[in-house]
Protein backbone atom coordinates (compact mmCIF):
# COMPACT_ATOMS: atom_id res chain seq x y z
CA UNK A 1 0.00 0.00 0.00
CA UNK A 2 2.65 2.13 -0.41
CA UNK A 3 1.39 3.84 -3.10
CA UNK A 4 -1.49 5.21 -0.89
CA UNK A 5 0.77 6.58 1.38
CA UNK A 6 2.47 8.80 -1.45
CA UNK A 7 -1.11 9.95 -2.34
CA UNK A 8 -1.03 14.11 -2.41
CA UNK A 9 -3.10 16.95 -3.75
CA UNK A 10 -1.86 19.78 -4.39
CA UNK A 11 -4.48 21.98 -2.70
CA UNK A 12 -3.97 25.95 -0.76
CA UNK A 13 -2.88 26.04 2.35
CA UNK A 14 -4.79 28.25 4.57
CA UNK A 15 -4.18 27.34 8.55
CA UNK A 16 -1.58 25.91 10.80
CA UNK A 17 -2.18 22.04 11.23
CA UNK A 18 -0.84 19.63 14.09
CA UNK A 19 2.84 18.13 13.46
CA UNK A 20 1.69 14.86 14.34
CA UNK A 21 -2.54 13.45 14.62
CA UNK A 22 -3.39 11.57 16.94
CA UNK A 23 -6.13 8.95 14.77
CA UNK A 24 -8.67 6.91 15.73
CA UNK A 25 -10.23 4.58 12.54
CA UNK A 26 -13.84 3.02 12.77
CA UNK A 27 -13.93 -0.18 11.34
CA UNK A 28 -11.35 -1.73 9.92
CA UNK A 29 -12.73 -3.15 6.55
CA UNK A 30 -11.84 -2.94 2.95
CA UNK A 31 -10.93 0.68 3.03
CA UNK A 32 -9.54 1.21 6.39
CA UNK A 33 -7.43 -1.80 6.19
CA UNK A 34 -5.66 -0.03 3.41
CA UNK A 35 -5.80 3.21 5.32
CA UNK A 36 -4.11 1.81 8.19
CA UNK A 37 -1.58 -0.16 5.61
CA UNK A 38 -0.41 3.81 4.42
CA UNK A 39 -0.77 5.51 7.77
CA UNK A 40 1.80 3.30 9.57
CA UNK A 41 3.97 4.64 6.94
CA UNK A 42 3.77 7.57 7.92
CA UNK A 43 4.76 7.47 12.38
CA UNK A 44 6.33 10.94 11.58
CA UNK A 45 3.18 12.37 11.03
CA UNK A 46 0.57 10.35 12.08
CA UNK A 47 -0.03 8.10 15.55
CA UNK A 48 -2.65 5.49 15.61
CA UNK A 49 -4.12 5.52 18.96
CA UNK A 50 -6.96 2.83 18.44
CA UNK A 51 -8.91 0.70 16.32
CA UNK A 52 -12.64 0.63 16.55
CA UNK A 53 -14.00 -3.14 15.49
CA UNK A 54 -17.26 -4.57 16.12
CA UNK A 55 -15.39 -7.72 17.38
CA UNK A 56 -11.89 -8.01 19.38
CA UNK A 57 -8.90 -9.48 17.43
CA UNK A 58 -6.55 -11.42 19.90
CA UNK A 59 -3.16 -11.22 18.59
CA UNK A 60 -3.17 -7.84 17.99
CA UNK A 61 -0.11 -6.67 19.22
CA UNK A 62 2.29 -3.03 19.71
CA UNK A 63 1.04 0.36 20.79
CA UNK A 64 -2.37 0.79 18.37
CA UNK A 65 -5.50 0.28 21.16
CA UNK A 66 -7.79 -2.81 19.41
CA UNK A 67 -11.22 -1.95 20.71
CA UNK A 68 -14.77 -2.73 20.51
CA UNK A 69 -16.37 0.57 22.27
CA UNK A 70 -16.21 3.69 20.07
CA UNK A 71 -16.16 6.12 23.19
CA UNK A 72 -13.10 4.13 24.94
CA UNK A 73 -11.40 4.50 21.59
CA UNK A 74 -12.48 8.29 21.74
CA UNK A 75 -11.14 8.18 25.57
CA UNK A 76 -7.74 8.29 24.19
CA UNK A 77 -7.16 11.71 22.82
CA UNK A 78 -7.75 12.01 19.07
CA UNK A 79 -7.50 14.50 16.98
CA UNK A 80 -8.90 12.83 14.07
CA UNK A 81 -11.39 10.17 14.00
CA UNK A 82 -11.48 8.17 10.67
CA UNK A 83 -14.99 6.73 10.23
CA UNK A 84 -14.36 3.91 7.53
CA UNK A 85 -18.09 2.17 9.14
CA UNK A 86 -21.22 0.85 6.96
CA UNK A 87 -24.55 3.39 7.24
CA UNK A 88 -25.32 2.13 10.91
CA UNK A 89 -26.28 3.66 14.26
CA UNK A 90 -23.00 3.31 15.30
CA UNK A 91 -21.58 5.27 13.02
CA UNK A 92 -24.21 8.21 13.07
CA UNK A 93 -23.19 8.25 17.19
CA UNK A 94 -19.77 8.36 16.57
CA UNK A 95 -19.59 11.36 14.30
CA UNK A 96 -22.20 12.62 16.41
CA UNK A 97 -19.68 12.23 19.53
CA UNK A 98 -16.70 12.98 17.31
CA UNK A 99 -17.88 16.45 16.11
CA UNK A 100 -19.79 17.34 19.74
CA UNK A 101 -15.89 16.73 21.23
CA UNK A 102 -14.07 19.08 18.42
CA UNK A 103 -12.60 16.13 16.42
CA UNK A 104 -11.74 16.35 13.35
CA UNK A 105 -13.31 13.79 10.94
CA UNK A 106 -12.83 12.29 7.71
CA UNK A 107 -15.43 10.13 6.50
CA UNK A 108 -16.58 7.67 3.38
CA UNK A 109 -19.86 7.20 4.82
CA UNK A 110 -22.07 8.58 2.53
CA UNK A 111 -25.54 7.87 3.69
CA UNK A 112 -24.85 8.97 6.60
CA UNK A 113 -22.98 12.66 5.59
CA UNK A 114 -26.05 13.00 3.06
CA UNK A 115 -28.63 12.34 6.34
CA UNK A 116 -27.14 14.45 8.99
CA UNK A 117 -26.36 17.83 7.57
CA UNK A 118 -25.54 19.53 10.87
CA UNK A 119 -22.56 17.35 11.33
CA UNK A 120 -20.56 19.59 8.56
CA UNK A 121 -22.41 22.56 9.87
CA UNK A 122 -21.56 22.34 13.58
CA UNK A 123 -17.89 20.95 12.84
CA UNK A 124 -17.62 24.10 10.85
CA UNK A 125 -18.97 25.95 13.47
CA UNK A 126 -15.79 24.21 15.90
CA UNK A 127 -13.39 25.17 13.29
CA UNK A 128 -12.72 21.67 13.02
CA UNK A 129 -12.67 19.66 10.16
CA UNK A 130 -15.63 17.54 8.53
CA UNK A 131 -14.15 16.12 4.92
CA UNK A 132 -15.78 13.34 2.81
CA UNK A 133 -14.30 13.43 -0.52
CA UNK A 134 -14.00 9.49 -0.60
CA UNK A 135 -18.35 9.71 0.32
CA UNK A 136 -18.13 10.27 -3.68
CA UNK A 137 -16.44 8.96 -6.61
CA UNK A 138 -13.94 6.63 -5.22
CA UNK A 139 -10.34 7.89 -6.41
CA UNK A 140 -12.39 10.48 -8.78
CA UNK A 141 -12.33 13.93 -7.36
CA UNK A 142 -16.18 14.41 -7.76
CA UNK A 143 -16.66 17.14 -4.74
CA UNK A 144 -12.94 18.64 -4.61
CA UNK A 145 -14.04 19.78 -8.56
CA UNK A 146 -17.23 20.98 -7.74
CA UNK A 147 -15.71 23.06 -4.94
CA UNK A 148 -12.93 24.40 -6.84
CA UNK A 149 -15.24 25.25 -9.92
CA UNK A 150 -17.88 27.20 -7.62
CA UNK A 151 -14.89 29.10 -5.18
CA UNK A 152 -13.82 30.20 -9.01
CA UNK A 153 -16.99 31.74 -9.62
CA UNK A 154 -19.10 29.27 -11.47
CA UNK A 155 -22.29 28.72 -11.68
CA UNK A 156 -23.44 24.41 -11.65
CA UNK A 157 -26.00 23.83 -13.79
CA UNK A 158 -26.15 20.42 -14.11
CA UNK A 159 -24.32 16.86 -13.28
CA UNK A 160 -24.84 13.79 -14.66
CA UNK A 161 -23.03 10.31 -14.23
CA UNK A 162 -22.28 6.93 -12.96
CA UNK A 163 -21.81 7.05 -9.38
CA UNK A 164 -22.34 3.83 -8.36
CA UNK A 165 -19.26 1.09 -8.85
CA UNK A 166 -21.08 -1.65 -7.75
CA UNK A 167 -24.28 -1.51 -9.68
CA UNK A 168 -21.84 -0.35 -13.33
CA UNK A 169 -19.73 -3.88 -12.30
CA UNK A 170 -23.41 -6.58 -11.69
CA UNK A 171 -24.81 -4.76 -14.96
CA UNK A 172 -21.55 -5.87 -16.87
CA UNK A 173 -21.87 -9.25 -15.71
CA UNK A 174 -25.26 -9.42 -16.42
CA UNK A 175 -24.04 -8.22 -19.89
CA UNK A 176 -21.98 -11.62 -20.55
CA UNK A 177 -25.49 -13.49 -18.88
CA UNK A 178 -23.94 -14.38 -15.66
CA UNK A 179 -27.23 -14.33 -13.14
CA UNK A 180 -27.89 -11.29 -10.61
CA UNK A 181 -27.06 -13.22 -7.57
CA UNK A 182 -23.49 -14.35 -9.10
CA UNK A 183 -22.98 -11.18 -9.80
CA UNK A 184 -23.74 -9.67 -6.64
CA UNK A 185 -21.58 -12.52 -5.09
CA UNK A 186 -18.77 -11.48 -7.37
CA UNK A 187 -18.98 -7.57 -6.85
CA UNK A 188 -18.91 -8.60 -2.89
CA UNK A 189 -15.26 -10.63 -3.48
CA UNK A 190 -13.48 -8.16 -5.26
CA UNK A 191 -14.61 -5.79 -2.38
CA UNK A 192 -17.00 -3.88 -4.27
CA UNK A 193 -20.43 -4.63 -2.27
CA UNK A 194 -21.26 -4.64 1.10
CA UNK A 195 -23.08 -7.67 2.49
CA UNK A 196 -26.37 -6.49 2.26
CA UNK A 197 -25.42 -4.48 -1.12
CA UNK A 198 -29.35 -3.31 -1.51
CA UNK A 199 -28.27 0.53 -1.33
CA UNK A 200 -25.52 -0.04 -4.34
CA UNK A 201 -28.54 -2.49 -6.05
CA UNK A 202 -31.77 -0.11 -5.37
CA UNK A 203 -30.24 3.15 -6.11
CA UNK A 204 -30.04 4.55 -2.53
CA UNK A 205 -26.46 5.19 -2.43
CA UNK A 206 -26.42 6.85 -5.76
CA UNK A 207 -28.84 9.06 -4.60
CA UNK A 208 -26.67 10.31 -0.94
CA UNK A 209 -23.73 10.75 -3.37
CA UNK A 210 -25.90 13.28 -5.72
CA UNK A 211 -27.32 15.23 -2.66
CA UNK A 212 -24.03 15.39 -1.25
CA UNK A 213 -22.85 16.92 -4.68
CA UNK A 214 -25.86 19.35 -4.85
CA UNK A 215 -24.70 20.64 -1.48
CA UNK A 216 -21.45 21.26 -2.86
CA UNK A 217 -22.61 22.65 -5.97
CA UNK A 218 -25.60 24.62 -4.58
CA UNK A 219 -25.08 25.16 -0.52
CA UNK A 220 -28.82 22.98 -0.23
CA UNK A 221 -29.58 19.52 -1.15
CA UNK A 222 -32.85 16.98 -1.08
CA UNK A 223 -33.21 14.77 1.62
CA UNK A 224 -32.01 11.77 -0.05
CA UNK A 225 -35.34 9.25 0.53
CA UNK A 226 -37.06 12.01 -1.56
CA UNK A 227 -34.72 11.33 -4.89
CA UNK A 228 -36.36 8.68 -6.80
CA UNK A 229 -34.39 5.87 -7.40
CA UNK A 230 -34.65 3.14 -9.78
CA UNK A 231 -33.43 -0.64 -8.89
CA UNK A 232 -31.43 -2.56 -10.42
CA UNK A 233 -34.40 -5.27 -9.62
CA UNK A 234 -37.02 -3.90 -11.72
CA UNK A 235 -35.27 -5.46 -14.58
CA UNK A 236 -34.74 -8.58 -15.92
CA UNK A 237 -31.00 -9.90 -16.63
CA UNK A 238 -32.23 -11.02 -20.46
CA UNK A 239 -33.31 -7.05 -20.75
CA UNK A 240 -29.73 -6.24 -19.71
CA UNK A 241 -28.28 -8.87 -22.21
CA UNK A 242 -30.87 -8.55 -25.18
CA UNK A 243 -29.73 -4.52 -25.31
CA UNK A 244 -26.57 -5.54 -25.45
CA UNK A 245 -27.09 -7.63 -28.75
CA UNK A 246 -28.55 -4.37 -29.79
CA UNK A 247 -25.85 -2.10 -29.35
CA UNK A 248 -27.56 -0.66 -25.95
CA UNK A 249 -26.08 -0.83 -22.42
CA UNK A 250 -28.03 -0.49 -19.14
CA UNK A 251 -26.14 1.98 -16.88
CA UNK A 252 -27.50 3.37 -13.47
CA UNK A 253 -27.34 6.79 -14.52
CA UNK A 254 -27.78 10.19 -11.41
CA UNK A 255 -28.63 13.17 -12.64
CA UNK A 256 -29.08 16.73 -10.92
CA UNK A 257 -29.84 20.18 -12.39
CA UNK A 258 -30.84 23.31 -10.61
CA UNK A 259 -33.76 25.07 -12.93
CA UNK A 260 -33.84 29.35 -13.64
CA UNK A 261 -36.24 29.73 -10.06
CA UNK A 262 -33.60 27.67 -7.91
CA UNK A 263 -35.30 24.15 -7.64
CA UNK A 264 -33.55 21.57 -7.74
CA UNK A 265 -34.24 17.81 -9.91
CA UNK A 266 -32.58 14.94 -8.91
CA UNK A 267 -33.05 11.67 -9.67
CA UNK A 268 -31.51 8.05 -10.08
CA UNK A 269 -32.48 6.03 -13.70
CA UNK A 270 -31.50 2.88 -14.93
CA UNK A 271 -31.38 4.13 -19.25
CA UNK A 272 -30.22 1.63 -21.90
CA UNK A 273 -27.72 4.34 -23.36
CA UNK A 274 -26.22 3.64 -27.28
CA UNK A 275 -23.08 1.56 -26.52
CA UNK A 276 -20.78 4.71 -28.03
CA UNK A 277 -21.63 7.36 -25.58
CA UNK A 278 -19.61 8.13 -22.50
CA UNK A 279 -21.22 6.61 -19.91
CA UNK A 280 -22.17 3.45 -21.91
CA UNK A 281 -18.21 3.12 -21.97
CA UNK A 282 -17.61 2.75 -18.01
CA UNK A 283 -16.56 -0.61 -17.33
CA UNK A 284 -16.79 -2.87 -14.37
CA UNK A 285 -16.24 -0.72 -11.03
CA UNK A 286 -15.37 2.80 -12.73
CA UNK A 287 -17.10 6.19 -12.34
CA UNK A 288 -17.84 8.66 -14.64
CA UNK A 289 -19.02 12.38 -13.78
CA UNK A 290 -20.39 15.31 -16.25
CA UNK A 291 -20.66 18.71 -14.84
CA UNK A 292 -22.00 21.26 -16.87
CA UNK A 293 -21.38 25.28 -15.99
CA UNK A 294 -23.67 28.04 -16.46
CA UNK A 295 -20.22 30.18 -18.66
CA UNK A 296 -21.19 26.56 -20.69
CA UNK A 297 -17.69 25.15 -19.28
CA UNK A 298 -18.29 20.89 -19.38
CA UNK A 299 -16.14 19.00 -17.52
CA UNK A 300 -15.76 15.32 -17.34
CA UNK A 301 -14.26 12.90 -14.81
CA UNK A 302 -13.80 9.04 -14.71
CA UNK A 303 -11.67 6.97 -12.80
CA UNK A 304 -12.39 4.02 -10.31
CA UNK A 305 -15.33 4.31 -8.51
CA UNK A 306 -14.97 1.78 -6.05
CA UNK A 307 -12.62 -0.89 -4.59
CA UNK A 308 -9.85 -0.22 -1.63
CA UNK A 309 -7.63 1.74 -3.52
CA UNK A 310 -9.38 4.47 -4.77
CA UNK A 311 -11.34 4.96 -1.90
CA UNK A 312 -8.83 4.73 0.51
CA UNK A 313 -6.39 7.02 -1.77
CA UNK A 314 -9.38 9.37 -1.22
CA UNK A 315 -9.47 9.45 2.59
CA UNK A 316 -5.70 9.78 2.69
CA UNK A 317 -5.65 13.07 0.30
CA UNK A 318 -8.20 14.45 2.84
CA UNK A 319 -5.92 13.25 5.93
CA UNK A 320 -2.87 14.94 3.68
CA UNK A 321 -4.72 18.23 2.97
CA UNK A 322 -5.57 18.43 7.15
CA UNK A 323 -1.86 17.75 7.81
CA UNK A 324 -1.00 20.43 5.43
CA UNK A 325 -3.02 23.11 6.28
CA UNK A 326 -5.03 22.99 3.36
CA UNK A 327 -8.28 24.16 3.00
CA UNK A 328 -11.67 22.14 3.00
Amino acid sequence: MANLAALELDRPETVISPARLRVVLLGCGTVNTGVLDALELMPDRIEIAAVVTRRRRPGQTGRTAWLTDIRDAFDTGPDLVIDGLPDCPAAEKALDLAVERGIHVISANKAVIARRPDLEARAKAKGTRFAYSAAVGGGVPVLETLQRLTASGETIQSVRGVLNGTSNFVLGLLEQGIGFDQAIAAAQAAGFAEADPSADIDGLDAAAKLALIARKAYGTAPDTQSIPADSLLAIEPGQVCGARENGLRYRQVAELSRSENGDLDARVRLIALPEDHPLARVENEENSVEIVCESGLKIVLHGKGAGQAPTAGSVLADIRDLLSGGEE
